[in-house]
Order: structure tokens, then C-alpha cells, then sequence
């Protein structure tokens, strides 16, 4: 096949891509970055059309014009994925945009001082190795580091992501030798005039793109699979864990801290009377002061502390690495923040106090089900003696073997 036919093809191939990848945008509007995806790919299928050899030959504006565009859909799909994984900043657009106006700088300076095919075919080739590689960094960034990434890979979370890093890596490399073949090449060859590399180019070209769009595909279903977990795993009022959810947790928590030698602490909450707040204003007005709890008692926590709504009217706040001390000082500041300021929902005030139960574990005692015993009969202690009351849970109550 030719390399006329083969660039056409490509060009297909790119539109293909890109009605796919406009397609999965619209099926999916409330997802950052897809749009992005897709108008990069269609300024590819521009740009990639432009160059298509035609009888008289392209002039040296045209192709400049495919050669940006080209390197301009790496940049927009370098930034929107970049904005999938919610890692983009000014500094990145910044670099980016630099690189494009360098690029094109650098790349009319060809056609303003006098045609070199050879420099033309490497600096484009740099350039997309560029994209292509800071690409690579940011998704290994976007997935917390180079550990991280290897980790998502063995537990197959984050598949999408992991190919699309290789499929960028493999690009990378691929336009670095391009770029070194081409400055082995005489000044005025054209880009279609070594017949070897442009055929290894258009189906390299054709390759990457097939992957690119199945590769967003696959990290939009990963992130909507992810979301929906999460989903499964919280409160929608409080976003707080669910009980299961917080089952597994504390049993991590509890199996670390027995290694580590550390102290956790538990403090079971109880909203006092909250089912005549739901009599007296309504269901609506009850959520709306339970989603609002929910702010107010993780608006201070630690990154490591677990909020649970374990049923009804009743939390648990999970306190990793923490002493008796550290957890009668975060059970006084949800009070506080709690009962201090009265609810305001629809103009009207409304007031809460909590029973709270604290207690703490050590050594032998870290024991899920004692623990969560034990604060509940602390809690119930506290309802005991009042509204608004905080009891701390004596000695452990005896408990099962270590789990």
C-alpha cells in the first residue's frame, strides 16, 4: 500500500475515532474531560487530512497547518485528560500552551527562512514526543505516583489509565526515533519521500489512535464503576460511611494499630430526640438538618478519622493513632460545632444536643466488636444522665478472642 492510501486511511481512522469519542462525550456530559478528548481528535483528522499528498503536491502552508494542528490535538488531549483526573493546573495549561506557541514558532520559521524537509520532519516528531510524554506523567500523577500506578495495575483499578500511560510512553518513543531517522535524511526530503518511515508512521499513527479512544472509553467506565462503589459505600444525607462499609474499615484500622502499637478510639453519637424534630418540622426538614450534622462533624476531622452513620440517629466516629485525651477533646469539638449554633433550614432554627460515648482501646483490647460495645454502653450511659451528656467507657468489658 502507499503512503498516500495509508495517510487517507488514517485520516478515516481519525474521523471514526472521533464521531466514537464525540458520541461517548454526549452519553456522558457530566464527565471533565471528554469533550476535550474528542475535539483533540478531530483537529487530529484536520490536521492529518491536510496532509494527504495531492497530484501538484502540498504547499508549504498546508502542511504547516496539518503539522500544528496535529500537534495541537496532543495538547488539547494531553490537558483533557489532565482534567479527568482532575489534576490540571494553571501551571500545566501554562507549559502546554508554551510548548504549542514554540512549536509553531519554530516550525514557520521553515516556511518564512526557506523549506528543510529533514528539520520540519524531526522538530514536529520532538515535539509530539513531548505531548506525548508529559501526557505520561500526568496520568502517572493523577493515580498518586509511580507505586501507586504499579499498584492499580496488580489490582486491576485502574486498567484505563494504566494502558493509556503506555500507549503515550510507546508514542513517546516511537517519534523519538522518528525525529533521530529524519535528521538522517537529506534537506529536501518530503514527509512522504522515505518510503519506510511514513508507512511505519501511518500505522503506528493508526494504532495509537485506535487505542487512544478505547482507552478513554475504558477509563470513563472505570470511573463511573468507581463512583458507583462509592456511591454504594456512603450515606447520601450525611456522606458518612454506611455500616458495612465501616465494618470492613474498622477492622483494617483495628489489624494496623495491633501492629503498630497504637491506640484507637471510638466515640458513638446519638442526635437527642431527632424524631421529634421529624414530627414537628416534617421528613424534608430532618434530612436537611442530618446533611448538615454531617458537614459540621467532618468539617474538623483528620484525614484518618472514619465518620459512620450506623443507623437512624446514631454515628460513630473513628479515631486512628488516638489517645483517651485526644478523643475527649474531638468528642467536646462535635459538640461544640454541633450544639453551639443552632440548624438553619428554611428560615427556621433548629437546635440539637448529642449523647456521646468515648472510649479507647489498646493492645489486647482492640477487639472490633468489644470496641463498639463498649462505646455504645458508654453512649447509653450518657442518655442516661441527660441530653447534651458525654460518658467515657471504664475498663474494656471482657472480649472474644482476637479476631
Amino acid at each position: 500500500m502507499d503512503v498516500p492510501t495509508l495517510i487517507a486511511a488514517t485520516t478515516l481512522l481519525l474521523i471514526l475515532a472521533s464521531l466514537a469519542l464525540t458520541a461517548h462525550w454526549l452519553a456522558n456530559l457530566g464527565t471533565m474531560g471528554l469533550r476535550g478528548a474528542a475535539f483533540g481528535v478531530i483537529a487530529a483528522s484536520f490536521g492529518s487530512y491536510l496532509l494527504i499528498p495531492t497530484p501538484t503536491g502540498p504547499t508549504m502552508v498546508t502542511m504547516l497547518l496539518g503539522d500544528l494542528l496535529i500537534l495541537f490535538s496532543h495538547m488539547v488531549v494531553w490537558l483533557s485528560i489532565a482534567t479527568f483526573w482532575s489534576v490540571r493546573s494553571k501551571a500545566l495549561t501554562y507549559v502546554a500552551f508554551a510548548l504549542m506557541l514554540a512549536a509553531g514558532i519554530t516550525l514557520s520559521s521553515h516556511v518564512v527562512g526557506g523549506y528543510n524537509g529533514a528539520a520540519r520532519g524531526a522538530l514536529l516528531s520532538a515535539f509530539v514526543a513531548i505531548f506525548s510524554f508529559g501526557t505520561v506523567v500526568t496520568l502517572v500523577k493523577a493515580l498518586g505516583g509511580r507505586r501507586a500506578f504499579y499498584r492499580g495495575i496488580v489490582k486491576r483499578t485502574s486498567v484505563g489509565a494504566a494502558i493509556a500511560a503506555m500507549i503515550f510512553l510507546g508514542h513517546c518513543l516511537f517519534h523519538v526515533y522518528r525525529s533521530y531517522e529524519w535528521r538522517q535524511l537529506p534537506e529536501t526530503v518530503m514527509h512522504f519521500d522515505s518510503l519506510n518511515l511514513a508507512v511505519w508512521t501511518q500505522v503506528e499513527s493508526m494504532i495509537f489512535v485506535l487505542m487512544l479512544a478505547l482507552t478513554v472509553i475504558i477509563m470513563t467506565a472505570e470511573r463511573l464503576q468507581n463512583e458507583l462503589k462509592i456511591q454504594a459505600m456512603m450515606d447520601p444525607l450525611t456522606q458518612a460511611l454506611s455500616r458495612r462499609a465501616f465494618m470492613t474499615v474498622i477492622k483494617t484500622v483495628v489489624a494496623r494499630s495491633r501492629r503498630l502499637s497504637e491506640p484507637v478510639s471510638l466515640i458513638m453519637i446519638d442526635i437527642d430526640r431527632f424524631k421529634r424534630i421529624n414530627l414537628r418540622h416534617g421528613h424534608l426538614v430532618g434530612d436537611m438538618v442530618l446533611s448538615q450534622f454531617g458537614e459540621r462533624v467532618m468539617g474538623g476531622r483528620r484525614a484518618q478519622d472514619v465518620f459512620c452513620r450506623f443507623g437512624g440517629e446514631e454515628f460513630v466516629l473513628l479515631l486512628p493513632g488516638t489517645s483517651e485525651e485526644g478523643a475527649a477533646l474531638v468528642a467536646d469539638r462535635v459538640r461544640s460545632s454541633v450544639c453551639d449554633t443552632p440548624f438553619l433550614v428554611n428560615d427556621r432554627e433548629v437546635s440539637l444536643t448529642l449523647s456521646m460515648g468515648v472510649m479507647t482501646a489498646r493492645g489486647d483490647d482492640l477487639v472490633t466488636d468489644g470496641m463498639l460495645d463498649a462505646a455504645y454502653k458508654a453512649m447509653k450511659a450518657a442518655q442516661r444522665q441527660g441530653a447534651g451528656q458525654i460518658a467515657e467507657a471504664g475498663s474494656m468489658p471482657p472480649v472474644p478472642p482476637a479476631e
